[in-house]
């Protein structure tokens, strides 16, 4: 008999295949790209959307593309552009992305129907879902990432991938991508390693009954999506905040049954060094995951080096692994089902 949530855990085991995926139809990508992207098309804004996990995809993903390019690009879910459009594409050239693993999410198609009745709006949508070309003006896709599981974990690490891959491309830095031609295997050795850590931070801290998940930049809509799937898959009560917005109040919940963690990047890690060893002082177990974190943050109770040379926007696809294990190793511990989340489905059909 198979234990609960195996489902869930084994495809969370396959994202390196879906990266693979991904990386073996980079030319198919790119001529999209080309298209979209050609000399004529000025875009004043790209605003990426989505429901739930893809919205926080498209944080990661309006500054990961900003970044690269320096074209403004913002993320907005997609029951605000569709009730309240004109604030966003009235009078300007717009590219809007949704971002959804099913093409029949309802929310989706509202939202890409009410826009592109605007002159001026285009959509490319990134998506696991090739029915998205129904309603969009242009797709990529990530072409192994099919999900049996009610939960959203290839589907979201892949679907980061393509926009991190995306905001690459455009801004012509294909040397980066390239530096992640073995990027499933870097996957395949990290799952492993943070599978083990959650495991024992799970069984180390019997008593966590809060769950923190922080970051900036790259790693903030991460640390959004750690905190879903801890929330999701184990039914815990869980927070997520860009880092130093953490002391403004919300750290008053903190005692010895918090656990937080910090997806720390390397502009921002001399700060957050700093709020950890205060949470610390406060009673929380402590997590950082970043470049040079042991080194860098040594006062935390656990550290995961991302030590592979690779960059903060190149690790945020990989970063998802510690609330994905997290939420499963908790479910197990509380004899939740993980692969049947309570009142949720696949996708929201209105």
């Amino acid at each position: 008999m198979s234990k609960k949530g195996q489902v869930t855990y084994n495809e969370i085991y396959q994202q390196p295949a879906s990266f693979k995926g991904v990386n073996d139809t980079l030319r198919d990508i790119y001529e999209v790209l080309d298209k979209v992207f050609a000399e004529e098309n000025h875009y004043d804004e790209l605003i990426f959307t989505g429901c739930g996990t893809s919205l926080y995809i498209a944080q990661t993903a309006a500054y990961v593309f900003s970044s690269y390019t320096g074209i403004s690009a913002k993320a907005v879910p997609c029951s605000e552009l569709y009730f309240s459009p004109e604030t966003y594409v009235k009078n300007k050239k717009v590219l809007v992305l949704p971002i959804t693993r099913k093409s029949y999410t309802t929310e989706v198609r509202m939202a890409i129907d009410k826009v592109r009745s605007y002159p001026n709006v285009k959509s490319l949508a990134i998506t696991c879902d090739p029915d998205s070309q129904k309603y969009n003006d242009y797709f990529i896709l990530s072409p192994v990432s099919a999900e049996d599981s009610v939960i959203m974990t290839r589907s979201y690490s892949s679907m980061v991938y393509l926009a991190v891959i995306m905001s690459m491309y455009v801004a012509g830095k294909k040397d980066e991508i390239e530096a992640m031609a073995d990027y499933d295997k870097i996957a395949e050795k990290m799952l492993s390693e943070v599978d083990e850590l959650a495991k024992k931070i799970v069984e180390e801290n019997p008593n966590l009954n809060l769950f923190i998940t922080l970051g900036q930049g790259a790693f903030y809509g991460v640390a959004n999506e750690c905190m879903n799937k801890i929330k999701e898959m184990s039914i815990s009560n869980t927070e997520a905040y860009y880092s130093l917005e953490y002391r403004h109040g919300p750290m008053s919940l903190v005692d010895e049954n918090t656990l937080v963690v910090i997806l720390s990047g390397t502009d921002s890690m001399e700060y957050e060094s700093k709020l950890l060893t205060q949470l610390k002082g406060y009673g929380a177990v402590t997590v950082a995951i970043g470049q040079n974190v042991s080194e860098k943050m040594e006062d935390a109770h656990y550290k995961f080096d991302l030590n592979h040379g690779l960059s903060d926007m190149q690790y945020a696809p990989l970063a998802v692994f510690i609330g994905q294990f997290l939420g499963y190793h908790l479910a197990l511990k509380k004899d939740v089902d993980a692969d049947a989340p309570r009142h949720l489905t696949q996708a929201i059909v209105l």
